[in-house]
C-alpha cells in the first residue's frame, strides 16, 4: 500500500514526543528502584545495620515488593513485612471476621513505630518508613542480645533469627538460614542488588533447631513437627476418618502433589484435621513463620482433593491463608518452606516438577460432570506459581527453542498480565480484587477484548464466562501447557476444554515455546475424557466394588490436540479401616494418558488416541 507523504516537521515532532515519553517512563521506573536502593542505604546508616543484611532480610520477607500497601495473609506490610493483624481488613463478598492470636510477632509495626517515632500508617504505606522500621527492629534485636553494631555480617545471625518473630527455634533458625543463603548467593531484582557475600552460617546456641528430623518426613533444616491427624473408627457400621492407611509407593504410585490453602488460621486447620471432619492433608504450612505440621504420613492417603483417584495418588499440602479474603499475597516464609518440602517429596517419590504433577486443588477434575461445578478452586488467583517453581530450581519460562513445536506454556507476568485499560478485572461476587499478582490469562471466544469469555458447560449455565475468582472455566494459569492453533496480531489461539480459545499475548509476553507430546483422537470418532484412571466396570464388579462407575466428563472431538502429561495404568483403592493390605488396590489392564485438558488435568484411554512428539 502506498503511503501519503507527510511533512517532515510532523514526523520529527512525533518522534520527539515518542522519545520524551519513553525517557520519562524509563526514568520513572529507574527513579523508583534507585529511590528504594537509596532508602536501604539511608536506613542502614541511620541504624548501623549492614546494608546487605537489611536488603537480604527484606528480600526474604517480600522479595522487595511493597504489594501496593496490601497486607499479606499473615498481616505483614511493606518490603520489611512489618505485621499488624489488628489492622487487617477483609474484602470480598464472603469476608468474615478472622480470629488471630494477640502475639507480639503479629504486631511488629507497633514496636517499629516506638523505635522510629514514625506512625503505624507511615510504616504501612511509605516504603522508606517501612525500611527504617525494619532496620530499627534489627538494631534492637542485636543490642538486646548484647552484641555490637558491627559490619561483620556473621555476628548478626541471632538478630536475624529474632526478626522472624518465631517462638519455634527451628523456624527462627530456618528463617536466618534463608537470609544467609541470599547473602551468599547474591540477588538482583527490580534494580536492587546484593553482591554475593562471604558468610559463614553461625548458629548461636540460643537458636539451635529443634531435633525433629527423626520423627518427620521432610528435608533437613525444615521447621517441621509431627502432629497426627485423627484416625478413628466412628461406629460399628464402617464409618471412620480422617484418612486411610496404605503402603505407597509400594502399593500405589504417588504421582501428584496438590497445593491447597486453608481458608482458616494454621491452628484452626490443625484442629479441623484432628476432629471427625472426614478431611485431612498430609502437611500444613503456616504463613507467619513457615513452620510445617506433618499430619498424615506420605505413604498413607489423606482425604483432601475431592477426587478419590487423585487422593490415592497424591500428597496434599495445605497453606495457611485466604485466597482472596483478608490478605492479597502469600508470605515468602510459607513459599520457601513449602517449596523445600515439595522438592524433597518430589525427589523421594519420583514426581516430575511440572504443572501436570505439582497442581493446585483447582486443577483437580471432578469424577462426574455433576461434580465439576462443586470442585474447589484454591490456592486461587494469587498463588505465585512462577516464584514457587523458581524456589525449587525450575524455570517454567525456559524457552525450549523448537520452531516446529505448537506447544506453549502459559507464562504471564503477574504484575502486568491483566490490563485494566481493556476492562479486564477480577471479582468476588462483583467486588473488584487487585489485578497485580494474579497468575492467569483470560480466555476469549474471539481475538478481542470486546469478545465474550469462554464458558465451561459444567461450571456455568450461561454462554459466557465470568471474571469471578472461582470461575475456572475461562482461565489458563501459569505453567499450564496447551496446543497453539492460531495467531492473530497480539492474540494467540489454543485448544482448551474442547473449545478454541484466545488470550492476549502481545509479542509473546504471556507464553513460552515448549516441547513435549500431544494427544489426539484416533480416526473420526469423539473420545471420552475422564476425571480418573479407574479400571473397567467389569473389573470393579468382579472385585465387589459397587457405586463406582468410570464416567466420561467430556468428549474430545477428532483433530483436537492436548498436551500429554504421562501414562498410568488403571487402579482403584478399595480402602478399609485399619488395613493397608496390597489386596485393597484393584488393578486394571487399561492404560490411560494424562492430559492438560482445560484448567484441570484429565485422562483419556491410550487405545483411543495417538501420541505424537512436538
Amino acid at each position: 500500500m502506498k503511503l501519503a507523504k507527510r511533512p517532515l516537521w510532523l514526523f520529527l515532532t512525533a518522534l520527539l514526543v515518542f522519545l520524551i515519553v519513553g525517557v520519562n517512563e524509563g526514568s520513572h521506573a529507574f527513579a523508583k528502584t534507585a529511590a528504594m536502593e537509596n532508602e536501604f542505604q539511608q536506613a542502614a546508616k541511620r541504624y548501623q545495620v549492614p546494608v546487605a543484611l537489611l536488603k537480604a532480610v527484606s528480600y526474604n520477607e517480600s522479595r522487595w515488593d511493597s504489594h501496593s500497601g496490601k497486607p499479606s495473609v499473615a498481616g505483614g506490610y511493606g518490603v520489611m513485612h512489618l505485621t499488624d493483624v489488628t489492622g487487617l481488613t477483609t474484602s470480598g463478598a464472603d469476608s468474615a471476621a478472622v480470629k488471630t492470636p494477640n502475639a507480639a510477632s503479629l504486631h511488629t509495626l507497633q514496636k517499629a513505630a516506638k523505635l522510629t517515632g514514625l506512625s503505624v500508617h507511615q510504616l504501612k504505606t511509605n516504603t522508606a518508613a517501612n525500611i527504617q522500621g525494619g532496620a530499627a527492629l534489627l538494631r534492637f534485636y542485636q543490642k538486646s542480645l548484647g552484641k555490637s553494631l558491627t559490619a561483620n555480617l556473621n555476628s548478626w545471625y541471632a538478630a536475624v533469627a529474632k526478626y522472624s518473630q518465631s517462638d519455634s527455634k527451628a523456624a527462627a533458625n530456618y528463617f536466618a538460614e534463608n537470609v544467609y543463603q541470599i547473602l551468599k548467593d547474591g540477588e538482583s531484582q527490580n534494580g536492587i542488588t546484593i553482591a554475593p557475600q562471604k558468610v559463614v552460617h553461625l548458629k548461636d546456641q540460643s537458636i539451635n533447631s529443634d531435633s525433629t528430623a527423626s520423627s518427620t518426613d521432610g528435608p533437613s533444616g525444615l521447621p517441621i513437627e509431627w502432629i497426627p491427624a485423627l484416625y478413628k473408627e466412628f461406629d460399628d457400621q464402617g464409618d471412620y476418618g480422617n484418612y486411610d492407611l496404605a503402603d505407597r509407593p509400594n502399593d500405589m504410585k504417588i504421582n501428584y502433589i496438590v497445593i491447597h490453602n486453608t481458608e482458616t488460621s494454621f491452628q484452626e486447620a490443625l484442629d479441623l484435621f484432628s476432629t471427625p471432619t472426614y478431611t485431612t492433608a498430609n502437611y500444613v504450612v503456616s504463613s507467619v513463620e513457615g513452620t510445617v505440621a506433618e499430619m498424615v504420613r506420605p505413604q498413607n492417603v489423606a482425604w483432601h482433593a475431592g477426587n478419590w483417584y487423585i487422593n490415592s495418588h497424591s500428597i496434599g499440602i495445605e497453606h495457611e491463608g485466604y485466597a482472596t479474603v483478608g490478605g492479597f499475597w502469600y508470605t515468602e516464609n510459607m513459599y520457601r518452606s513449602s517449596a523445600a518440602l515439595v522438592k524433597y517429596l518430589a525427589n523421594q517419590y519420583d514426581i516430575p516438577l511440572d504443572r501436570q504433577h505439582i497442581i493446585g486443588h483447582d486443577n483437580v477434575p471432578g469424577l462426574t460432570p455433576a461434580a465439576q461445578k462443586t470442585m474447589h478452586w484454591d490456592p486461587g488467583t494469587y498463588w505465585n506459581w512462577d516464584h514457587y517453581f523458581s524456589l525449587m530450581g525450575v524455570n517454567l519460562r525456559q524457552n525450549q527453542g523448537r520452531t516446529d513445536s505448537s506447544i506453549i506454556t502459559i507464562t504471564p507476568d503477574s504484575q502486568h498480565n491483566l490490563t485494566a485499560d481493556s476492562g479486564e478485572k477480577v471479582t468476588d461476587a462483583g467486588v473488584n480484587l487487585p489485578l497485580a499478582g494474579s497468575n492467569f490469562v483470560y480466555l476469549y471466544r474471539q481475538p478481542s477484548f470486546s469478545s465474550s469469555l469462554i464458558a465451561d458447560k459444567d461450571f456455568s449455565s450461561g454462554q459466557s464466562g465470568t471474571t469471578e475468582k472461582d470461575d475456572w472455566g475461562d482461565k489458563a494459569v501459569f505453567g499450564q501447557q496447551f496446543n497453539q492453533i492460531g495467531q492473530s496480531g497480539d492474540w494467540t489461539e489454543i485448544t482448551y476444554g474442547c473449545q478454541n480459545a484466545w488470550f492476549y499475548n502481545p509479542n509473546g509476553a504471556n507464553s513460552t515455546s515448549a516441547t513435549g507430546k500431544l494427544v489426539t483422537p484416533k480416526g473420526n470418532k469423539a473420545v471420552s475424557v475422564y476425571g480418573s484412571a479407574y479400571p473397567s466396570n467389569q473389573i470393579l464388579k468382579k472385585n465387589k466394588v459397587t457405586g463406582i462407575t468410570p464416567t466420561p466428563i467430556y468428549q474430545i472431538q477428532p483433530g483436537q490436540k492436548y498436551v500429554y502429561g504421562g501414562e498410568v495404568t488403571a487402579d482403584y483403592f478399595n480402602s478399609h479401616f485399619d488395613s493397608n493390605s496390597p489386596k485393597n488396590v484393584i488393578h486394571g489392564n487399561e492404560r490411560y494418558y494424562q492430559i492438560q485438558f482445560n484448567h484441570r488435568i484429565a485422562f483419556v484411554k491410550a487405545d483411543d488416541v495417538t501420541l505424537s512428539s512436538h
